[in-house]
C-alpha cells in the first residue's frame, strides 16, 4: 500500500524523519512525504475540506492507494478523523489538553488506527477506553492511554486473524505489530517516537544449550509481580509444548524458579545464582512497581545490586559470553494508582522512581518490552522465546 502523507500549513512537525520512520520500520508499507498544503476553512467539515484538498492534489491522486492529511485544525463535529474517497484527515485539535506525548506518537497512532480498521472487514469498535486500538475514544483522553498501550485485545486480535481474507490484509497486521510495538515501547515512559534509545547492537553467536535437547529458562521477578510469577510457573511450560513452539525449536522447554531450590544454609541469592542463573540458558525477568530487595556482598556487607532480579537479568547481558544465560525484559506498563494520602505513598513512589532509573540505565544493553495485561504477557514471552532459542542457539 502507497500512502500519500500531507500536512496542514500550520502542523508543526519534522516531516522527512516521520516519514523516513515510518518506511525503516514497515515493510509492506510505503509513505511519501507530500509536503505541506493549505486548508482553507478554520474548520474541518466533510465533504467540503476533502474536495478542496482533492482538487489541489487532483494530478497526483491517482499515485496512492491512500492519502493521510494532518492538521490542528477541529472538525465540526469535534471527531479525531473522517475518510472521504481516498483522503484521511486527522485533527489534532486540542492536542495539549488530551496527552502530554508527542505529536509524533500522535501521528503514528493515527496512522495505526486507520489501517487496524482497514484491515477488519467487521466494523467493530470498544464503547469504553480498554487501551485497544479498536476503542471508540468517546472520551478523546483515552488517546493517552491508547498510545502507552497501542495493542490488540486478545478478542479482537482473535476476531481479525480469523477474518482476514487477502494477502494485503496479512501483510499490514505485520507492519501493524511492528509500529504498535515500537509506539508503545516509546509512549510508556513519555519518549518521542523519533527520540527512542535503540539498544547498541552486540554479536551475539550461536551456541550450544546447558543441557542437550532442552532450553531452561528462569524467572525472575520481584515480590510484586507475584501473580505474573505464578502464571509463568504454572503455564510458560505447558503452554509452549501445546502451541507446537517446541517442535518448531526442536527444543524442549523447561521453567524454573526460585522455588525449585531446598532449604539451605548460605546467602539466598548466592545460592540461586550458583544452583539456577549459571545452569540456564534464558533470565527472563519481569518488573512491575517496584525493582525488589537490594543484594549486598557477604565479605564486605555493602550492597551488590539494587536487587535480586535485577542482579539476576544484568548477570545475562553480557551477550558475547557463550556461558551466560540471554536476558529477557518486561516491565508493567502503568504507574501505581494511589492516593494521595495513603501512608506508603513515598515508598512507592521512590520504588517507581527507582525502577524507572535502572531502565534507563539498561535500555542499551537490551531491548525490553511493556505488557499490560498477565495473559498478554504468557503469548509476547512464548513468541519471544521461540524467536530467541531460533536465533541464538544451534
Amino acid at each position: 500500500m502507497k500512502i500519500l502523507l500531507l500536512f496542514d500549513v500550520d502542523f508543526e512537525i519534522n516531516k522527512n524523519r516521520i516519514c523516513d520512520f515510518l518506511n525503516n520500520k514497515t515493510t509492506h508499507l510505503k509513505f511519501v512525504n507530500g509536503g505541506d498544503i493549505n486548508i482553507d476553512s478554520d474548520i474541518i467539515s466533510k465533504p467540503d475540506s476533502f474536495i478542496s484538498i482533492l482538487n489541489k492534489i487532483n494530478k497526483k491522486i491517482h499515485e496512492f492507494d491512500k492519502i493521510f492529511c494532518f492538521t490542528e485544525k477541529q472538525y465540526i463535529d469535534n471527531y479525531f478523523f473522517h475518510e472521504y474517497k481516498k483522503l484521511s484527515i486527522f485533527s489534532f485539535w486540542g492536542w495539549i489538553y488530551l496527552t502530554d506525548l508527542s505529536k509524533n506518537n500522535g501521528l503514528l497512532y493515527f496512522i495505526v488506527d486507520y489501517l487496524s480498521l482497514y484491515i477488519d472487514d467487521i466494523d467493530f469498535r470498544h464503547k469504553i477506553t480498554t487501551g485497544c486500538i479498536y476503542d471508540f475514544l468517546q472520551n478523546k483522553t483515552g488517546i493517552d492511554d491508547g498510545m502507552r498501550q497501542a495493542r490488540i485485545c486478545p478478542t479482537c486480535l482473535e476476531r481479525i486473524s480469523n477474518n482476514l481474507s487477502s494477502p494485503e490484509q496479512i501483510n499490514i497486521l505485520e507492519d501493524l505489530k511492528i509500529l504498535m510495538n515500537f509506539l508503545s515501547d516509546s509512549s510508556k515512559w513519555n519518549q518521542d517516537i523519533l527520540d527512542l534509545v535503540i539498544p547498541q547492537h552486540q554479536s551475539i553467536k550461536k551456541r550450544k544449550s546447558k543441557k542437550s535437547g532442552e532450553i531452561n529458562v528462569v524467572i525472575a521477578s520481584p515480590s510484586d509481580a507475584w501473580l505474573e510469577r505464578k502464571n509463568l510457573l504454572e503455564k510458560l511450560e505447558i503452554q509452549f509444548r501445546r502451541g507446537h513452539h517446541e517442535s518448531y525449536c526442536c527444543k524442549r522447554l523447561i521453567v524454573h524458579g526460585w522455588e525449585d531450590l531446598a532449604s539451605q544454609p548460605g546467602y539466598p541469592q548466592d545460592i540461586i545464582n550458583r544452583q539456577i542463573i549459571c545452569n540456564v540458558d534464558f533470565v527472563v525477568a519481569i518488573f512491575k512497581y517496584k525493582l525488589g530487595t537490594p543484594t549486598i556482598d557477604i565479605a564486605t556487607n555493602q550492597e551488590r545490586s539494587v536487587s535480586g532480579t535485577a542482579e539476576e537479568l544484568l548477570t545475562s547481558l553480557n551477550n558475547s559470553m557463550a556461558d551466560k544465560p540471554l536476558g529477557m525484559a518486561y516491565f508493567y506498563s502503568k504507574a501505581p494508582s494511589v492516593s494521595v494520602d495513603l501512608d506508603d505513598l513515598e515508598i512507592i513512589k521512590n520504588d517507581w522512581d527507582n525502577l524507572q532509573k535502572f531502565k534507563k540505565d539498561i535500555q542499551n544493553k537490551i531491548l525490553y518490552k511493556p505488557y499490560t495485561e498477565t495473559g498478554d504477557l504468557l503469548q509476547i514471552i512464548i513468541s519471544d522465546l521461540e524467536k530467541n532459542i531460533i536465533d541464538y542457539f544451534e
